[in-house]
């Protein structure tokens, strides 16, 4: 499907970004952020703005889910001068049959997944100081899993960073957890009407 406008232009951490128009299904859009495709610079530049976010809040660790998450958790990790991190994993391995686990779903995933927890990391994460982190929160779904997993560990949630916020609809599914988080930048969720991608009143 070839729909007008083809991007989008955010504003991330002060710095101008067009991210592709894509459809979900024959009604709704996203704009698509793909930080694995967005470059090493990009990543160290997210990483040290949303580190800024964090510093204040004195974490222990960082906690980042698998996949996209991994690299913002390693370069946010760095930029706080931190060495562990912690990564959610969400393919099943043969190191994580006693994973602890949480159902999850994503906007941009097919059907539920199952966010895990290496028990072996357990003791990083049991009485610590966690700054939890992701590329975007759209539906709330996948963040509300990874808190309720890091606590599950024991560990205290001090903050929250993603690099983007879509939409709205992460807040009540959040509910007090909402206010942890601190985005570097906030983009629609679309409607899609003969081609056009149209955003959706109140998710600006």
């Amino acid at each position: 499907m070839n729909l007008a406008p083809t991007h989008h232009a955010v504003d991330i951490g002060g710095v101008g970004t067009r991210l592709p128009i894509v459809p979900l299904d024959d009604d709704i859009a996203i704009a698509l952020l793909m930080v694995i495709d967005m470059g090493v610079g990009f990543g160290e530049r997210v990483g040290a703005a949303l580190a800024e976010e964090a510093r204040p809040l004195s974490p222990d660790i960082v906690v980042g889910a698998a996949t996209l998450g991994i690299p913002v958790a390693i370069e946010v990790s760095r930029a706080l001068g931190l060495d562990d991190y912690v990564v959610l994993q969400k393919s099943p391995k043969i190191h994580l049959t006693d994973a602890l686990r949480e159902s999850v779903t994503s906007v941009t995933s097919r059907g539920a997944q199952t966010l895990m927890l290496d028990r072996r990391a357990v003791p990083l994460l049991a009485g610590r100081r966690v700054f939890v982190v992701d590329d975007v929160v759209s539906t709330g779904s996948s963040l509300a899993a990874m808190l309720r997993l890091v606590r599950r560990a024991g560990a205290q949630v001090v903050g929250v960073g993603v690099i983007l916020t879509e939409g709205h609809d992460w807040k009540p599914v959040l509910g007090p957890d909402a206010g942890l988080v601190r985005a570097l930048g906030h983009i629609p969720v679309f409607r899609i009407e003969n081609g056009r991608a149209v955003a959706i009143a109140g998710t600006l």
